[in-house]
C-alpha cells in the first residue's frame, strides 16, 4: 500500500525542522501582537468559487457529503479566516490581528516542492486601510524569514492597483481585467499579448502596461513608475500609496527588497499592494491587500491585508542550506538487566518524566552490551543500568554515554545529576 500521489510522509529531521519553523513563526507572530485562530479543513465550496468561479473546482478537492452539501478541502487559508471574521468577529475592536497554521489541499500536478497536501501559516490584519498596516505585514514576513535563518531570499513588492487602473483607463473593467492579470502573473509574453488583444486594450495603453510590468529594482523604481503613469490620476494615487509603504518599511528595518510591477498574484482577490518571497525560483510566501474580499463573501465592506507562508517549502530550503533543527536527544535511557529490574526501571522512568526529563526504557530485554549500544543509537546522554546488584543496594549505575564513566547513585540523585549535565 502506497501513500496517495502528491502527498508525503514526514519523520525524523524533516519533521523536526517543520516543527522548528512553526515554533519560530508562532513566536514572531505573537511578538507582533497577533492572536491565533483555527478553521476547519473543509468549507462550503462556494467560499472558494465566489470570486474565482466554478472553473476553480478543477483545482480543488471538492465533494458532496451524505446530505448533498457541496464542500471542498480548503486550498488556502485567507478565505476561511475571512468567513470566521464575518461569522464571529465582525464586532471585535479594529484592527483585528489574526494568525493561523493548517493543512491545505490543491489538486495540482505534483512536482518538485509542490504537493497536493501542504502546510501553510499566515497572518491577517482586518479593519485597517492605512499603509502602515501593509508595511507591518511585509515587515513581519521579512523578519520571520530572517529569524528562521534562511539565506539568499528575495522580497519582491508590487502594486496591483497601478496595473488595474491602466486597464480601466483603456476601458477594461472589473472582472474582465482578471485574465490579463493572470497573464501578467504567468510571465508569459505571448499569453499576455493574447489577453490584451482579447480585452481590446488600446495600443498606447499596451505599451504603458508593458513598461510598468518590466520595471524591477530598488526603491527608485517607484519614481520611474510615477513618470510612466503621470497622466493617470488614479494610478498616481496608487503609486503614492506604494511610496508611503516603502517609507514605513525603511523605518521597520526592511532594507533588502525589489519593487516588481510584474507581480499580479494568482489569487484574484488582491486589490492594492502585493508581495512575494522567493528562494531562487521557489516561492515560499506571498500576500497583499484584499479590501473587497470581505464584502464579496457576505460581510460589511472592510479593508484587510495579510500574508501566507509555505512551511514545507521553507523547511526544505533551510535543510538544503544546512540550517538544521537541534538534534533530539534523550536525557536518560533506563536499562533493566535480569529479573525484577523492569518494574524498578518503570518506576524510576515515571519519576524522572514527572519532573520534565526525557526518558525511555529498553523494553526488548537486550543483553547489557546491546542495551548500551541501543542507548547510544538513541542519542541518550546517560544510561541508567538496573541489575541484581543495583536492586540489592537500592542504587542504579549511571553511565555517561559521552565519556563512558559510570558510578552507582541512588535513583533520586539521577535527577540532580541530569539537571546539572
Amino acid at each position: 500500500m502506497q501513500r496517495p500521489r502528491g502527498t508525503r510522509d514526514l519523520l525524523g529531521e524533516e519533521l523536526a525542522n517543520v516543527r522548528r519553523v512553526e515554533s519560530v513563526m508562532h513566536d514572531v507572530f505573537k511578538r507582533y501582537g497577533y492572536s491565533e485562530v483555527k478553521t476547519p479543513e473543509f468549507e462550503n465550496l462556494e467560499l472558494f468559487t465566489k470570486k474565482s468561479g466554478v472553473t476553480v473546482v478543477k483545482q480543488l478537492y471538492a465533494f458532496k457529503d451524505k446530505s448533498g452539501r457541496e464542500l471542498a478541502l480548503r486550498p488556502e487559508l485567507t478565505a476561511p479566516v475571512v468567513r470566521l471574521y464575518i461569522e464571529q468577529l465582525k464586532a471585535a475592536p479594529k484592527p483585528l490581528k489574526l494568525f493561523y497554521f493548517g493543512n491545505c489541499f490543491r489538486y495540482e500536478e505534483p512536482q518538485a516542492r509542490r504537493w497536493r497536501q501542504f502546510l501553510q501559516s499566515g497572518v491577517e490584519i482586518i479593519g485597517s486601510a492605512k499603509p502602515e498596516a501593509d508595511a507591518e505585514v511585509v515587515a513581519l514576513a521579512y523578519h520571520t524569514i530572517r529569524e528562521l535563518g534562511l539565506k539568499n531570499f528575495e522580497l519582491r513588492i508590487g502594486h496591483i492597483r497601478v496595473l488595474r487602473e491602466v486597464l480601466a483607463h483603456s476601458g477594461v473593467k472589473s472582472d474582465a481585467q482578471d485574465p490579463v492579470m493572470r497573464a501578467i502573473d504567468s510571465k508569459d509574453e505571448t499569453r499576455l499579448n493574447e489577453e490584451l488583444g482579447k480585452a481590446a486594450v488600446r495600443e498606447t495603453d499596451k505599451k504603458l502596461l508593458k513598461a510598468l510590468v518590466a520595471l524591477r529594482g530598488g526603491a527608485r523604481v517607484v519614481d520611474k513608475a510615477e513618470n510612466i503613469v503621470a497622466n493617470l490620476p488614479r494610478a498616481k494615487a496608487a503609486i503614492k500609496n506604494l511610496r508611503e509603504i516603502v517609507g514605513y518599511l525603511n523605518v521597520l528595518g526592511v532594507k533588502e527588497f525589489n519593487i516588481d510591477f510584474g507581480i499580479a498574484r494568482g489569487l484574484e482577490y488582491y486589490t492594492d499592494v502585493v508581495f512575494e518571497l522567493y528562494v531562487g525560483d521557489v516561492q515560499i510566501g506571498g500576500g497583499g491587500r484584499y479590501d473587497d474580499l470581505i464584502a464579496l463573501l457576505g460581510g460589511e465592506p472592510c479593508p484587510a491585508v495579510g500574508v501566507g507562508f509555505g512551511i514545507d517549502r521553507i523547511s526544505d530550503a533551510l535543510l538544503s542550506q544546512g540550517v538544521k533543527p537541534a538534534e533530539e536527544v534523550l536525557d536518560c535511557m533506563l536499562l533493566p538487566v535480569g529479573e525484577n529490574a523492569l518494574a524498578k526501571c518503570l518506576e524510576i522512568a515515571q519519576m524522572l518524566r514527572d519532573v520534565g526529563l526525557r526518558v525511555d526504557i529498553d523494553l526488548m530485554g537486550r543483553s547489557l552490551a546491546k542495551a548500551i549500544s541501543y542507548a547510544d543509537s538513541r542519542k541518550a546522554k546517560y544510561a541508567a543500568i538496573v541489575g541484581q546488584k543495583e536492586l540489592a543496594a537500592g542504587k542504579v549505575t549511571l553511565r555517561d554515554m559521552r565519556t563512558g564513566e559510570q558510578a552507582q547513585i541512588s535513583p533520586r540523585e539521577i535527577f540532580v545529576k541530569l539537571r546539572a549535565a
